[in-house]
């Protein structure tokens, strides 16, 4: 059985207006997700924002970057796989 929905994360040669603005939308998503948590930007495709979740082990949840079926922008947490998805 395959996943009704497919991420893809954006890779270093992907257009590179596209990403920044994915990017921005990603912050964006974060922040209204998890006000007051500080945010980190380690490249264009990866974010780092900080949890409170018992199974975080750094106390940092990383997400990448891309899109959901060629479509749709989203970020997926690295830690558990859970993808959300944004407009920009």
């Amino acid at each position: 059985m395959s996943d009704l929905f497919v991420f893809n994360r954006f890779n270093e040669g992907d257009d590179e207006q596209l990403v920044n603005d994915c990017h921005q939308g990603a912050v964006d998503k974060l922040q209204t997700l998890f006000p007051g948590k500080r945010i980190t930007t380690y490249d264009r495709i990866t974010i780092g924002i900080e949890t409170d979740s018992y199974y975080s082990e750094t106390g940092i949840d990383t997400y990448e970057l891309g899109m959901v079926d060629g479509e749709v922008p989203a970020i997926r947490n690295t830690r558990d796989g859970e993808v959300l998805t944004f407009r920009v």
